[in-house]
């Protein structure tokens, strides 16, 4: 249903619910914490991508800020060897818990560190097979590109990152990934001929 209301208000060029698209991380400079879940498989006009913030400078809201984070803690300790406490995520997700009583499905330092070292075994499937996969690959019962990094996608054809997958995104990132699955988010008006031509093939690293 949702698709089909999509289409009739923004045409035959708007996304699917989830739909599956191909990224280069490397080429992504911008995130957008802007958009919420319901908001994705959308063709949107305005400013929103001009707007973006750069990946490198710390965001403006706390929000952005809390999932950017993540992001930095990520590269330190994979591309600089920075412990996981001293790269300060520990004590992030620590004190989101103190205020929300959970984070990242994590309640306590203990789940913290598990979390954390399970993430580490993930990079280094990553690296070794030097690809991230698709929902398909990841488990036969799925929808789509679901739960995948979300991108959105601005006038001028480029990623936008939409904050959900910021360990997944590191990961490319430090490997050095060329394409990766992701699911669209929202799609500016000044692209909506082109982009799914765009991002609809997989490169070499994608397979």
């Amino acid at each position: 249903m949702r698709d089909v209301s999509n289409m009739f208000v923004y045409g035959p060029h708007t996304p699917r619910m989830h739909e599956r698209i191909w990224v280069d991380p490397q080429q992504c400079e911008a995130m957008n914490a802007g958009f919420h879940w319901d908001d994705f498989g959308k063709i949107r006009k305005g400013d929103w991508d001009i707007q973006s913030e750069p990946l490198t400078e710390e965001p403006r809201t706390q929000d952005s800020r809390n999932h950017w984070v993540k992001i930095q803690a990520c590269l330190a300790h994979w591309n600089d060897g920075v412990s996981w406490e001293a790269t300060g995520i520990y004590d992030h997700l620590l004190k989101l818990i103190k205020e929300r009583g959970t984070a990242d499905e994590c309640k306590s330092i203990e789940d913290i560190i598990n979390r954390y070292q399970k993430l580490d075994e993930i990079f280094h499937v990553v690296r070794n097979n030097q690809k991230l996969s698709s929902s398909a690959e990841l488990s036969r019962i799925h929808f789509r590109e679901a739960g995948g990094i979300v991108f959105h996608i601005d006038r001028n054809l480029r990623p936008i990152f939409g904050f959900w997958g910021c360990h997944r995104f590191a990961m490319a990132i430090t490997v050095g990934l060329s394409s990766i699955p992701a699911q669209v988010g929202v799609v500016h008006d000044g692209a909506k001929d082109l982009w799914r031509n765009h991002f609809s093939i997989s490169g070499p690293c994608a397979t």
